[in-house]
């Protein structure tokens, strides 16, 4: 791994205190988003669901459910932050001139 790789590495430190450890990785990743309750339920108790969502949207996860979140959940996700991010640079560019 190169310096700039391990620098911009996501931590993954929380994975020690997730409430999955010990379940089975197949509930984690549904045959399709009707089937992903049960991790949701499982996320939904665990301490670090937050960090476990950034690390997916920041490592582009395509599968599974991540920090209470399906693949097509973390799109929309990104997808809203990305509107935001860009009303706000229109905002403040319009104010700017």
């Amino acid at each position: 791994m190169s310096r700039k790789a391990a620098e911009t590495a996501p931590e993954t430190d929380f994975f020690e205190d997730a409430a999955c450890q010990g379940a089975d990785t197949s509930v984690f990743f549904p045959v399709s988003d009707t089937y992903a309750d049960e991790a949701k339920a499982i996320c939904a108790t665990c301490p670090v669901a937050e960090q476990c969502l950034e690390y997916a949207v920041a490592t582009h996860q395509s599968d599974g459910v991540w920090g209470g979140m399906t693949a097509l959940e973390r799109h929309r996700l990104v997808r809203r932050r990305q509107r935001i991010a860009r009303e706000e640079r229109e905002r403040e560019s319009g104010t700017a001139a």
